[in-house]
């Protein structure tokens, strides 16, 4: 379900770019669902391969090393749920 929904808020940020209308809280959503949807994955993989999982010759450690990427860079997801949780929720900034 993470990937359905990272990819419909993906279009819903991309219409509202395009119509000039902000999209900061929807792109922010977008990315925190899919770094969470890529780890799940990626740790399932490893999981899956079992001690293999670790090994250079199947990728799969490669994959679970970069999908910890989505989760930190360029901002991390605690970052994304601060920005949520000010501007959808109206709380106070905390950062």
């Amino acid at each position: 379900m993470r990937p359905l929904a990272a990819e419909t808020m993906m279009f819903k940020a991309a219409v509202l770019h395009d119509v000039g209308k902000p999209c900061g809280l929807e792109a922010n959503s977008t990315k925190y669902l899919a770094g969470d949807a890529f780890f799940e994955s990626a740790t399932r993989a490893v999981r899956t391969h079992g001690g293999f999982g670790c090994a250079k010759a199947f990728h799969v450690e490669r994959y679970f090393r970069e999908a910890i990427i989505g989760l930190i860079a360029p901002v991390s997801q605690q970052l994304m749920l601060c920005h949520i949780a000010e501007k959808a929720l109206g709380l106070p900034k905390s950062y």
